[in-house]
C-alpha cells in the first residue's frame, strides 16, 4: 500500500499539449495521505513535479498553474517553476481555484469540516457531514474582490464574461446550480425538486449542462443530463445513471460529477457505469446524438478536453491508474504515464463468475484450494467491477481468493435494477449474494469450507444480515455497518431502504440484523471508525453487546479520529490498524498459506 500511487484529476492545458495531474499516495512517516502535482506532455515523456498540492487548474494562457495546499493558494509558473503564495491560511481547506476567461481572477473555493468539540473530524461523506463552503473572487495578488454568500462550491467561470456558475445546497437539502455576477446578483438555475451533482458551461457561453434528477434526495435514480436556456434533457433515451462510476477503495469518482463539454467537437462527457465497466458518455447537443467511447474492461475517470484532446484517468483490474489522453476524432487513447508498474506486475487477475442475472468476478493468484473471502459493496447504489482496488489486491496476496458482485440495488443495469430493492434490503439484494456464492463455491479452486463475508457500510449491513441467516460461512467482517436500522433513522438514513418512515414500516424491525442477533452462531469481527456520523459507531456496539449477552464469538474493533470512509480518507496508521485486526481475525479462522509475493 505505501508504493502505490493514484493518479486524479488530469487537466489538459488549454492547447491540448500538456497534462496536470495529481499523484497522491499514503505517507506512514508523516501520517496523512499526501499528494503532488506534476506535467506531462500528451505525446509522453518523464513528468515535471511542482511540489506537494492538488487540484491543479490552467491559466488561460497556458504559462500558469493554480495549485491548492491545504488553506493556501500558490500560483506556479510552468516553464521556470518559480511559485508564489496568493491566498494564505484561514476559512478552510482550498478545494479549487478556478481562473476568469482574462486571466485577471481567481474563484477560490474553501470547504472546512465541521468539528467536535475536541477538535476531531467528525466524517469524510459528501452529503451526509457538514461543511463551511464559500467561494471568494481573488485578483493575481490575493485581493479579495468579493465573496459569495452563504454555501457555495465547485466555482465555473463562463468561457466569454464575467459570470460564475457554482452549485450550493442553500436553497435546498441536495444541491442547486446558480449564477452570479457579483455578490448580490445571484441567479437560481435549476428548482430544487433534485440534486445537481455537476456542470459546464456550453463553449459560447450561451448554456450550461448540468447532472441530476427530479427525485429530491432519492439515491436510486438515475442522474440525469439537462440542458438550460432552453431547458431540455439530452439523455430520455438512457438506461445508465451518468456521474456514478466503478467504485474502488479510494476517492476518484466520488462526489460531484466531471461533466465537460468540448469546443472542439461539441460534446459533453462525464463518466457512467454500464455492467461493471466504465467508459464515457458523451452527448453532442447540435445533432441530439450520443454514446460511449473507450469501452472496454476498465474504468474512466476525470475527464477533461482542450486542443481537441481529451484525457482521464483509466483503471483496471490489475493498474490502480495511468493518465491517458486521446485525440478526439480518432477517439484512440494512450497512456502517458507508468505509476505503478510492480502492482501491476505482482496483481492478481480478475475472472468472471458465471451467475444469472448478476456481474460476479473472482480475483485470486490461484495455487491450490483457497478460501473464499466474499465481499460485499457499500453503497448499495455504487458499482464495482474493472477498476483496481487495493484492498481486494492486498487480501488476495495474502492467499485469499476474492469474490466482488453486483447485487441487486447496483448502479451500471438501468434504473429498474438499481431500485429493486427499494424498501427491501435483504430481500433480493440477499438472493443475489446468495447466488454468486454458491457459484463461486462449486469453482475446483475454492475450499467451501472455508469462506467468509466481509464488507462496509451497506456491505457491513448485509454481512450481518447474512450470518443471521446462514451458517455457511466459517467467519465474517462487518465494517461500519448497520444492525438496527430504527436507531440509525436519525443519521442518513430515512425512508428509502426500508419503504417508508418508522411509524409505517415494519421493515425497520424484521429487517435489522440485531432483532436476529440469536441466530448468530458465526464468529463475527465488527471494526468501526469512531466518528462515523453516517453509521454511526453504536451500531456496532449493540451487535457486539447482544452476541457476547449470547455467549458468541464476536469482537470489536473501534478506530479512533476517523469517518464513515475510512478506508478512502484514512490516515495510514489507522488503516494500518484495520489491516492488523482484519488479517489477525481471518488467519485464525481460515489459515490460508500467505503467497510469497504477498
Amino acid at each position: 500500500m505505501t508504493d502505490l500511487r493514484w493518479l486524479a484529476d488530469p487537466r489538459l492545458s488549454p492547447d491540448g499539449t500538456r497534462v496536470a495531474y495529481v499523484s497522491r499516495s499514503l505517507d506512514h512517516d508523516a501520517d496523512l495521505v499526501a499528494s503532488r502535482v506534476g506535467v506531462v506532455p500528451v505525446g509522453g515523456g518523464p513528468t515535471v513535479w511542482f511540489g506537494t498540492g492538488a487540484a491543479p487548474r490552467w491559466s488561460p494562457d497556458g504559462r500558469l498553474l493554480a495549485v491548492s495546499r491545504g488553506e493556501t493558494l500558490w500560483v506556479v509558473d510552468v516553464a521556470t517553476g518559480a511559485e508564489r503564495q496568493i491566498a494564505r491560511q484561514g476559512g478552510g481547506e482550498v478545494t479549487e481555484a478556478v481562473w476568469s476567461a482574462d486571466g485577471h481572477l481567481l474563484a477560490v473555493a474553501r470547504a472546512a469540516i465541521v468539528e467536535s468539540a475536541n477538535g476531531i473530524r467528525v466524517d469524510g461523506l459528501p452529503g451526509f457531514y457538514r461543511r463551511h463552503r464559500r467561494i471568494q473572487v481573488v485578483d493575481l495578488d490575493g485581493r479579495p474582490q468579493w465573496t459569495l454568500p452563504g454555501d457555495a462550491r465547485a466555482p465555473q467561470w463562463s468561457p466569454q464574461g464575467a459570470r460564475l456558475a457554482f452549485l450550493t445546497d442553500r436553497f435546498s437539502g441536495w444541491g442547486d446550480l446558480c449564477v452570479a455576477t457579483g455578490p448580490d446578483q445571484i441567479e437560481r438555475v435549476t428548482d430544487g425538486a433534485g440534486p445537481v451533482r455537476g456542470f459546464a458551461w456550453c463553449p459560447d457561453g450561451a448554456r450550461l449542462a448540468y447532472l441530476g434528477h427530479k427525485h429530491g434526495d432519492a439515491g436510486d435514480v438515475n442522474l440525469r443530463l439537462f440542458l438550460t436556456s432552453p431547458a431540455a434533457e439530452l439523455t430520455t433515451d438512457w438506461t445508465h445513471g451518468l456521474g456514478n462510476p466503478v467504485r474502488g477503495d479510494d476517492p476518484r469518482g466520488t462526489g460531484d460529477a466531471p461533466v465537460v463539454w468540448s469546443a472542439a467537437s461539441d460534446r459533453i462527457y462525464t463518466e457512467v457505469a454500464v455492467g461493471g465497466r466504465g467508459p464515457l458518455a458523451w452527448f453532442a447537443p447540435a445533432s441530439g446524438r450520443s454514446g460511449r467511447v473507450f469501452d472496454g474492461a476498465h474504468t474512466c475517470l476525470s475527464p477533461s478536453v482542450g486542443g481537441g484532446r481529451i484525457a482521464f484517468v483509466r483503471s483496471d483490474a490489475l493498474n490502480p491508474g495511468d493518465v491517458h489522453v486521446a485525440d478526439e476524432p480518432t477517439g484512440r487513447s494512450r497512456a502517458v504515464t507508468e505509476a505503478n508498474p510492480s502492482a501491476v506486475r505482482d496483481a492478481a487477475p480478475m475472472t468472471p463468475v458465471p451467475v444469472e442475472g448478476v456481474d460476479a468476478w473472482l480475483t485470486a493468484h490461484g495455487g491450490g484450494r483457497q478460501p473464499l473471502l466474499v465481499n460485499v459493496h457499500g453503497g448499495p447504489h455504487g458499482a464495482v467491477g474493472w477498476r483496481h482496488t487495493a484492498e481486494v489486491q492486498r487480501l488476495a496476496a495474502r492467499g485469499y481468493a476474492v469474490l466482488t458482485l453486483n447485487p441487486r440495488g447496483s448502479q451500471g443495469y438501468g434504473e429498474e435494477f438499481a431500485t429493486a430493492i427499494r424498501g427491501d434490503w435483504g430481500g433480493a439484494d440477499w438472493q443475489d449474494v446468495t447466488a454468486a456464492v454458491d457459484a463461486a463455491a462449486a469453482l475446483p479452486g475454492i475450499d467451501p469450507r472455508r469462506m467468509a463475508i466481509w464488507g462496509v457500510s451497506y456491505g457491513g449491513f448485509m454481512t450481518q444480515w447474512a450470518i443471521a441467516h446462514t451458517d455457511r460461512f466459517a467467519c465474517a467482517v462487518s465494517e461500519n455497518g448497520i444492525s438496527d436500522f430504527l436507531a440509525a433513522w436519525a443519521s442518513p438514513f430515512c425512508d428509502l431502504p426500508m419503504g417508508g418512515p418508522p411509524w409505517s414500516s415494519p421493515r425497520f424491525v424484521d429487517r435489522s440484523p440485531l432483532v436476529h442477533a440469536d441466530r448468530i452462531r458465526t464468529p463475527l469481527l465488527l471494526v468501526h471508525a469512531e466518528h462515523d456520523h453516517v453509521c454511526p459507531v453504536a451500531q456496532s456496539e449493540q451487535m457486539h453487546a447482544a452476541l457476547r449477552l449470547l455467549g458468541r464469538d464476536v469482537a470489536l474493533v473501534r478506530i479512533p479520529g476517523e469517518g464513515h470512509l475510512m478506508n478512502l480518507h484514512g490516515r495510514p496508521s489507522s488503516r494500518a490498524r484495520r489491516a492488523a485486526a482484519i488479517d489477525d481475525f481471518l488467519d485464525r479462522h481460515l489459515r490460508p498459506s500467505t503467497q510469497t509475493n504477498a
